[in-house]
């Protein structure tokens, strides 16, 4: 059998095909991929017998593949989600894969893949629907003695500074978030919000210029303005650059 990994985290994907290759030493491994555009120009090249597919990806999350190609073959998800939101999964006769990966899990995917087929013709938007409102789009912020909830548009971007993180709304507020900013990117809408450093997630309606800037690099003029310079590093520059534009 032949297989794509459509993953963004490197390490992750990796693991995955190891932990396959050495259980199904036969099956072959085509690519791994780490965004839909990318997803998108695989699948219409060739149709492998399954995907593995993560929900979160670099310039978008995974259900926009299904936008752009017919898929027809059966996916295994590789998710976050919690236990309600699997719930999903097997309505639509569809595999997952928690992670952290777990191989008695990956064993059972696999084993169900081999006698029983997985229906490619999922229902992907009722699922997306289902999934699509556990982005975080409210924040609890304390202002002196008091508690106010910032809605998701009412952000402008998150920052980390030294061992704390913090947001920024759209008025210049700034406020200290008791969460990494790892965690904080993942629990966003990867339509509105992209890490573009280590020490900056920000909202898409908050920048007002891209400023071509030294080694591949781009600086961003935001309002408000950051504490530092906004930066998109390097290897995130042409994924930036896609999901500023939609892509």
């Amino acid at each position: 059998m032949k297989y794509l990994v459509i993953e963004d985290e490197p390490l992750a994907a990796e693991k995955l095909v190891r932990n396959v290759q050495r259980k199904r030493p036969a099956w072959e491994h085509l690519h791994t991929v780490g965004t839909v555009r990318e997803a998108v120009q695989e699948l219409l090249k060739v149709m492998p017998d399954f995907l593995f597919l993560d929900i979160h990806l670099s310039d978008g999350i995974s259900f926009q593949i299904f936008d752009q190609v017919e898929v027809q073959c059966p996916v295994i998800f590789t998710t976050a989600y919690d236990q309600y939101a699997l719930r999903a999964f097997k309505v639509n006769s569809i595999d997952y894969l928690l992670k952290p990966l777990v191989e008695s899990d990956l064993d059972r995917a696999l084993q169900k893949l081999e006698s029983r087929p997985l229906a490619p013709q999922a229902d992907w938007k009722q699922l997306e629907t289902e999934l699509r409102p556990r982005y975080k789009d409210r924040f609890l912020v304390s202002t002196g003695e008091r508690i106010r909830s910032l809605q998701e548009d009412e952000v402008a971007f998150f920052f980390a500074q030294g061992k704390h993180s913090f947001i920024t709304d759209v008025s210049g507020n700034q406020y200290l978030y008791d969460q990494t900013l790892t965690a904080i990117s993942e629990q966003l809408d990867p339509r509105k919000f992209f890490q573009i450093n280590r020490q900056y997630v920000i909202h898409i309606n908050s920048i007002r210029e891209m400023i071509p800037y030294s080694k591949g690099r781009l600086k961003l003029v935001m309002e408000p303005a950051t504490p530092e310079d906004a930066i998109v590093s390097v290897d995130k520059s042409p994924r930036f650059k896609g999901w500023v534009a939609g892509e």
